[in-house]
């Protein structure tokens, strides 16, 4: 939990509830509340208590409506009642608060009634939590640079935070136009192969993106519990589906546009092989990161997207000069 949430949710206990006895009546009690109401800083639940305020029961303020007014207390109260510690972590009060649809969660220290956390407070929790949880699914993860929002991080840190990966990925493509230098004679004498480089650089780095963004998700909303060999059987197998049905796309078009039709196997072969590889790489890469304590979020995207250009250039090229 947030320094921030915790200090809120400290705050936010409001001590002057209603504190009745078990033996009191119905009728007793709204005396009770008639007279002390104005000084209520929270009425949804009236709370039993014994000696030195210890918590032995709650009752709605809509009971008061709905029974005689000489039933006592202790024969309607809720014996079994949901509390928390001043201490309590903001996912245990957004949990108890949603599975047990109570509006004000009161606070037991010792066994004694301090107060309660009031609906307006919950809510506040509540849309805490949602945000959070949200931008876990979409990878966006808060474990290094621990501030609510981007705008009240130093200038520094979102600088120093992301620039690092791109300048990796500068000089992965550096390293990668040098190499593409030892293949300027099969470029001269097949031309049609460097109009295809755009199509197997973006085709490549697209299905890198997809499978890095959605394992990032996955390791987020998941986390531990997520089988990691089963899941890169799955996806493995989903990236050879995929790049079969791109592949076999590429070849018809090369082949009905161009009637090329080894040209045309030899781009769709290195396009399947630059697909499937980019999409094992990029997943490995996404699990290395979040293994070495690292955020998927900053590095793997950067990362991921040079390997896969420089990988899927480099298979290309390799498979062209083989097969040609």
């Amino acid at each position: 939990m947030t320094k921030e949430i915790f200090k809120h949710i400290k705050k936010e206990i409001k001590r002057k509830v209603p504190k009745v006895t078990k033996d009191k009546t119905i009728s007793e009690v709204t005396n009770i509340l008639k007279k002390e109401s104005k000084n209520f800083e929270s009425i949804d639940y009236i709370y039993v208590v014994e000696k030195d305020d210890k918590l032995i029961g709650v009752f709605s303020i809509k009971d008061l409506f709905r029974l005689p007014k000489a039933t006592r207390v202790e024969s309607f109260m809720l014996k079994d009642v949901i509390h928390i510690h001043p201490s309590a972590d903001y996912k245990i009060i957004s949990r108890l608060a949603l599975n047990h649809g109570i509006k004000a969660l009161p606070v037991i220290d010792n066994h004694k009634l301090i107060g309660v956390i009031p609906p307006k407070a919950i809510l506040h929790i509540l849309n805490h939590v949602v945000r959070r949880e949200l931008f876990n699914i979409a990878g966006i993860h808060k474990a290094h640079l621990n501030y609510e929002h981007t705008e009240q991080a130093p200038l520094y840190k979102s600088i120093t935070h992301r620039i690092p990966w791109l300048i990796i990925g500068l000089i992965g493509i550096i390293v990668t136009a040098s190499f593409m230098s030892s293949f300027e004679q099969i470029l001269e004498k097949y031309i049609i192969l460097v109009f295809f480089i755009p199509t197997i650089i973006y085709i490549s780095g697209a299905l890198s993106n997809q499978v890095q963004t959605i394992f990032t998700r996955d390791l987020a909303v998941i986390g531990n519990k997520l089988n990691i060999k089963a899941y890169m059987l799955r996806q493995g197998t989903i990236s050879i589906i995929i790049s079969l049905v791109i592949s076999v796309i590429l070849y018809s078009t090369i082949s009905l546009f161009w009637r090329q039709k080894y040209i045309a196997l030899v781009i769709g072969i290195s396009a399947f092989s630059a697909l499937m590889i980019t999409s094992i790489v990029s997943l490995l890469i996404t699990l290395s990161i979040e293994k070495l304590g690292g955020d998927p979020a900053f590095g793997a995207g950067p990362f991921a997207t040079v390997v896969s250009d420089a990988t899927s250039i480099l298979i290309y090229f390799a498979i062209a000069t083989a097969m040609l």
